[in-house]
């Protein structure tokens, strides 16, 4: 298997994870408040919101990455990075402005690691086709 096929599975994979998110959060909003513990939300205002924030982009961010994947531009990637990093930084800010919480590990590993396997995947679309 050539390192860009292997980029192609591991994001395409990743990609995936993120988009079913991003319907979910757009079609059964209140199932994944929970897990990202936040309380349910009961007024239409504040569901259009997170299925049109919270579903909408990271359906819009993750497709692009899937496009990248298949294609092997990493340009179409670059959103995805940029996404997780600022996610990244929101959670630290946070951390220094709001003070720790016991969620923040919770938080913060599955960014990481996701954002670990993204820089992966970019990187092997780089590699030559011969590997």
């Amino acid at each position: 298997m050539t390192k860009r096929n292997m980029a192609r599975i591991l994001l395409g994979l990743l990609a995936t994870f993120f988009i079913t998110t991003g319907l979910i959060f757009m079609f059964a909003p209140n199932t994944m408040l929970a897990h990202v513990f936040i309380s349910p939300i009961e007024t239409a205002s504040g569901l259009s919101s997170v299925r049109a924030l919270w579903g909408g982009t990271t359906t819009a961010i993750w497709v692009s990455v899937l496009i990248g994947a298949f294609k092997l531009r990493k340009e179409y990637c670059l959103v995805g990075i940029l996404s997780l990093t600022l996610v990244l930084l929101g959670r630290l800010v946070g951390y220094i402005f709001d003070g720790s919480f016991s969620e923040l590990a919770v938080n913060l590993i599955p960014t990481i690691i996701a954002l670990s396997l993204l820089l992966v995947g970019t990187k092997l679309i780089n590699s030559q086709h011969s590997d």
